[in-house]
């Protein structure tokens, strides 16, 4: 009974959030053009911050460290662009609920709308980043091909797991203002136990098993498959994905829905 409760929710919310699907949008604008305002090249940062870090990392492990990758570039941005997507999407939207705290409580307003545009407005940098890596992937004789086909696939998948872990931090900042802290150093730490500028034969085979166990690594390799590799993700890491997103999407959902109604105390 419980589960079959926890499943009706789960579909009340993906309706109340379809509800209010053009309050989102506006919304996801607004934030688009806040992060931009002032700035000369605008939503040009979207392309130009991953290339400087593909060009610093490429000259450091290509050039100076000699990791031996082949098209190093290639390969570091594309494992670059979606923990780009996951990592700002977690800084932004962990700090969601208290910096829209003005709008929690209204009848209206569906609060989970707070946690779903950072989400979904760090998509959007990601979709507009692709067209530049494949230009690159041109000048650079990179191999894409058919298994661009999974790509949906696995933008779907990481939007469950991203989701799943904003709800997460997000609710759990509302009680305690340290975690949007805790946040910046998991990531930075998960940087670096991700393969994203090392390949994961590197890891020793010792720890290799436990090292890919995060399923943010899985991803990281599963993009790399598509848009480094040209070839489809297995099986077991579709199936892995998967159930890191219901379990991260289940943690968010039980977190929120037995916290929500302790916000206006705190906020």
């Amino acid at each position: 009974m419980t589960q079959i409760s926890s499943t009706n929710e789960s579909f009340a919310l993906a309706r109340r959030l379809y509800r209010y699907r053009w309050l989102i949008y506006s919304l996801v604008l607004r934030d688009l053009k806040l992060r931009y305002r002032g700035s000369v090249l605008g939503f040009a940062w979207t392309l130009i911050n991953p290339l400087i870090f593909m060009g610093v990392y490429t000259l450091v492990f290509s050039v100076f460290l000699r990791a031996g990758i082949k098209d190093f570039p290639l390969f570091l941005l594309s494992g670059l662009l979606p923990w780009t997507w996951l990592s700002n999407a977690l800084q932004q939207g962990s700090g969601a609920i208290v910096a829209g705290r003005m709008y929690v409580g209204k009848t209206l307003f569906p609060t989970e709308a707070l946690i779903v545009v950072p989400v979904v407005s760090n998509l959007v940098n990601f979709l507009l980043s692709l067209p530049v890596f494949v230009v690159i992937a041109v000048l650079l004789h990179g191999h894409l091909g058919v298994a661009l086909l999974a790509l949906p696939l696995l933008i779907a998948l990481q939007c469950a797991m991203t989701f799943g872990l904003v709800t997460v931090f997000a609710t759990l900042n509302v009680f305690y203002r340290d975690v949007q802290q805790l946040v910046a150093h998991l990531l930075m730490l998960g940087f670096f136990l991700t393969p994203i500028f090392y390949a994961p034969d590197s890891i020793p085979a010792s720890i290799r098993p436990w090292a890919l166990a995060n399923p943010f690594a899985t991803m990281v390799i599963a993009y790399r498959s598509v848009l480094f590799e040209n070839s489809f993700p297995g099986i077991d890491a579709i199936a892995y994905l998967t159930l890191a997103g219901l379990v991260l999407l289940g943690c968010g959902h039980l977190i929120y829905s037995r916290c929500k109604d302790s916000f206006g105390e705190y906020l």
